[in-house]
């Protein structure tokens, strides 16, 4: 009889471990109820007086690093009606218009708009740029290319290429080359890849074959 409850005690025993695995399984599932919501504390901050710079010191700068926007109407303490803090909710992003478009867009392109500059990047290099919607570009640099003698092997619509083999006489070295049109905060950018497309090609060759483009883009 002895043997039989001790085993019968044995089974519903639990190891000390396992207890307190178990209860802080237990506080995670119940989150942070027991704890008091202190959210909205922040409204009880004071505000300090700004920093006095020892006599011979200099303070650099005048604008918090961490300053709390609209501070004299958030350090009020807690309002009627507030239960928790409720963070507000971040400004609209606003596109500038040079984000892609849809690639359905069917609409004609304008007549007589001023399609393209010929500059150059940061760094020397000769771009294209267009200040109108993709489609548009696409279809005028297309176009260009038609009346010109790079003649294009192969396109890209949804990554913005044109593969082109160019004569000799533009002094590439290679035979072909990309034709990369981009968005850009200041409209569609064209630059001449190598045939790779992993880098722009030389600044001269380069210029030449966009010089022969924009010729037909005016």
């Amino acid at each position: 009889m002895k043997q039989a409850l001790t085993t019968s005690l044995r089974v519903f025993s639990i190891p000390k471990g396992r207890l307190a695995i178990s209860l802080m399984l237990l506080a995670a599932v119940s989150g942070c109820s027991w704890l008091p919501d202190a959210s909205l504390d922040y409204r009880n901050a004071k505000v300090t007086d700004p920093i006095q710079v020892p006599e011979g010191g200099v303070f650099i700068g005048e604008q918090a690093l961490y300053g709390v926007s609209d501070l004299d109407d958030r350090l009020i303490g807690k309002q009627e009606g507030e239960s928790k803090y409720v963070p507000p909710k971040p400004p609209q992003l606003v596109v500038l218009g040079n984000a892609p478009e849809d690639d359905n867009d069917e609409t004609p392109a304008p007549e007589g708009e001023s399609r393209a500059i010929l500059a150059r990047d940061g760094n020397g290099y000769p771009i294209l740029m267009m200040s109108t919607r993709y489609a548009w570009a696409w279809e005028y640099v297309g176009e260009a290319l038609k009346q010109t003698d790079l003649k294009v092997a192969d396109r890209d619509r949804e990554v913005g290429i044109f593969y082109l083999r160019v004569p000799s006489r533009y002094e590439l070295g290679a035979r072909e080359a990309q034709l990369k049109l981009s968005h850009t905060t200041n409209g569609i950018q064209v630059a001449v890849l190598n045939e790779k497309g992993t880098a722009l090609v030389e600044k001269t060759p380069g210029l030449a074959i966009l010089e022969r483009i924009y010729e037909e883009l005016e």
